[in-house]
C-alpha cells in the first residue's frame, strides 16, 4: 500500500486535523516503530532479520533484540557486538525495525494486514497531539485494547 492511501484513511479517521498530507509522515513513521516495538515481543517473523556477527560489528542501525533473546555466545557492549570467545557467529538473528518512510509516493514497508493498526496508532497520535479533550484521557486504556486486538486479529489469536 502507498503512504498516501494510509494519508487518506487517516485524514477520514481524524477529521483532516493536520494542514498537509505530508504532515501525516511523522506520525506514520513513528506508529511504524510503535508497532514493530510491540511485535518485537512476538513470535511475528516480519521484523526478523539474519546476519553473520564478526567479534566487534557494530550492530546494525534498524536493532531492536536478539531473535531469541539468548542462546548466541555473544553480547553488546557500546554499540558493538562481542563475541564470547572472539569466533564468528553465523546465522543470528535479531529484531528490526522498519524502515522510515519519506514521501507520499513511497510503499509501506509492511505488509497490508498491519494497516488498521498503523491507522488506529497514527490517529491517535495525531488527535492526542492536535486537542486533548477530557474523553481521550479516559479511552487511553479503551485504544491500547483495540490496537492489541487488531494486532492479535492478524496474527489469528485475540489481542489482549
Amino acid at each position: 500500500m502507498k503512504v498516501q492511501e494510509l494519508v487518506n484513511l487517516i485524514n477520514a479517521e481524524t477529521d483532516e486535523l493536520l494542514d498537509t498530507d505530508e504532515d501525516h509522515i511523522p506520525y506514520v513513521n513513528h506508529a511504524l516503530d510503535v508497532l514493530a516495538y510491540i511485535l518485537a515481543g512476538t513470535d511475528a517473523p516480519d521484523l526478523v532479520r539474519g546476519i553473520d556477527v564478526k567479534n566487534g560489528d557494530d550492530v546494525p542501525d534498524d536493532f531492536v533484540a536478539l531473535a531469541p533473546p539468548n542462546g548466541y555466545p555473544l553480547g553488546i557492549l557500546g554499540g558493538a557486538f562481542w563475541t564470547v570467545n572472539g569466533d564468528d557467529v553465523p546465522g543470528v538473528k535479531y529484531r528490526a525495525m522498519w524502515p522510515h518512510i519519506a514521501n507520499l509516493s513511497d510503499d509501506l514497508p509492511c505488509r497490508d494486514m498491519y494497516i488498521n493498526a498503523l491507522l488506529l496508532t497514527a490517529s491517535y497520535l495525531i488527535k492526542k497531539k492536535t486537542y486533548i479533550p477530557v474523553e481521550y484521557c479516559a479511552q487511553d486504556k479503551e485504544f491500547a485494547t483495540q490496537v492489541l486486538n487488531a494486532i492479535g486479529g492478524m496474527r489469528g489469536g485475540s489481542g489482549g
